[in-house]
């Protein structure tokens, strides 16, 4: 899947070992995703999904809703 066309800039990159993935929404309403390129490709693809999700729901655009909550929300499988 192409994800620009999604507006979504998925990228790899050296990231600190405890940092799988993050992802920053721009001020013209696309996203840059990077995904740690020292994980395996299961854990990327899993990394990714996850990352998806955040845009999918919404997370960066609701401040009262707290880290932990959004984190839970990403991680689960619906």
């Amino acid at each position: 899947m192409n994800y620009n066309d999604y507006g979504i800039f998925i990228r790899e990159m050296q990231l600190p070992i405890h940092i799988k993935g993050v992802t920053i929404p721009n001020g013209d309403g696309t996203f840059d995703v990077y995904i740690n390129a020292s994980l395996s490709e299961t854990q990327k693809r899993t990394t990714l999904r996850h990352e998806l999700r955040h845009i999918k729901l919404d997370h960066f655009f609701k401040p009262a809703e707290t880290v932990a909550l959004a984190e839970k929300c990403a991680n689960s499988p619906t």
